[in-house]
């Protein structure tokens, strides 16, 4: 995977807090946004920048969500552990973006609802979603998707389901960096314990089943996908 485009890293990062404003809204807890937030950064912040702090919220969110919020995932990062968000050769953003991004943050309308952070997921990326229709779902079945209207479908489907497991039912292929971050959050959007299987076409081996795939989706992961067994 080839190192990631400044447009890419903003995007991840635009992506990556609105997905932490859409879990906080879920359940706050008054420590990543807020006066009381702003307040313990300003005691603890030193000669720290605000591209620290945004790295900082991310990796304390990816231990509590795994996989969800860090650029390992994201990005494919090789040879990178999986409790650590970035790894020892990420480059964040440069000081001045990084305020941008965290003012962009604050003043965008707060994503209490799916739709709502899909559409930061859209803009950030320049990409569009389209209607998937998955079927219907039990606690047996198994889906590889691939496709980012294909992952948001799935996500809706599960979304409120308490007898579907999504990490333990779901694995998606998908390699682009702005299909794996949709991925990726999804555990974080479903609040799951456990990592969402995420894999590119090249590491997608005997993947068991239902193929979910949509029109959007990368033509390597779609053919990945679709060599599933159901």
């Amino acid at each position: 995977m080839p190192s990631p485009s400044a447009a890419d890293t903003r995007a991840f990062y635009t992506v990556a807090l609105s997905g932490l404003r859409f879990v906080e809204a879920r359940r706050p807890t008054g420590r990543r946004f807020g006066s009381d937030a702003d307040a313990r950064w300003t005691g603890f912040r030193g000669d720290l920048t605000t591209a620290d702090r945004l790295d900082l919220l991310l990796r304390d969110a990816d231990a509590e969500w795994p996989g969800a919020f860090g650029a390992r995932t994201v990005f494919a990062e090789p040879a990178v552990a999986e409790d650590d968000a970035f790894g020892p050769a990420w480059i964040g953003l440069e000081p001045v973006d990084a305020e941008d991004v965290w003012r962009a943050t604050l003043t965008a309308t707060e994503p209490h609802d799916l739709d709502t952070l899909l559409a930061a997921w859209s803009r950030a990326w320049g990409l569009s979603l389209s209607a998937v229709d998955v079927g219907a779902l039990s606690t047996v079945d198994r889906l590889v998707v691939a496709g980012p209207s294909a992952i948001a479908a799935a996500i809706r489907a599960f979304s409120g389901r308490d007898d579907l497991a999504w990490t333990e039912q779901v694995t998606i292929v998908v390699t682009p960096p702005a299909h794996r971050q949709l991925a990726s959050f999804s555990t974080a959007v479903l609040n799951a314990t456990k990592p969402t299987l995420v894999a590119t076409h090249g590491q997608a081996h005997s993947l068991v089943g239902r193929a979910i795939v949509s029109p959007d989706a990368a033509p390597e992961d779609a053919a990945a996908a679709r060599r599933s067994t159901a």
